[in-house]
């Protein structure tokens, strides 16, 4: 993992949340793999715990991963998406849930704003 930049503007969770983004889109993290811990997050970062909560919240909203209570956070698979659109997949699923983490992408970043603006 990383560290955090200090000369990034962003709040520590979206540091946390941008390089495992970065990692699960790069395949270091596959289909189905399952994320580090909270703790390991934390400890790897250097950041507190519900930080780490954070990222990986923000991640679970985008549509890339999913929680198991007791179990972890897993990258979320493309047959994960396709069951929930209760159908075959013509590409027009996974560009919807696309859209859907860009606009949630936006909305964390416009809440950010307003909250340290």
């Amino acid at each position: 993992m990383a560290s955090l930049d200090p000369d990034d503007p962003r709040a520590p969770y979206l540091q946390v949340a941008g390089g495992l983004r970065a990692a699960i889109q790069a395949g270091e993290y596959g289909p189905g793999a399952q994320l580090p811990t909270y703790q390991e997050l934390a400890d790897s970062w250097g950041v507190a715990i519900n930080t780490a909560k954070s990222a990986v919240t923000l991640l679970r909203d985008e549509g890339l991963v999913v929680t198991r209570h007791g179990k972890g956070s897993f990258v979320r698979t493309q047959s994960a998406e396709t069951e929930s659109a209760g159908r075959a997949d013509d590409g027009g699923t996974e560009r919807l849930w696309q859209a859907i983490a860009d606009i949630r992408r936006r909305l964390s970043e416009i809440e950010r704003r307003l909250d340290h603006g």
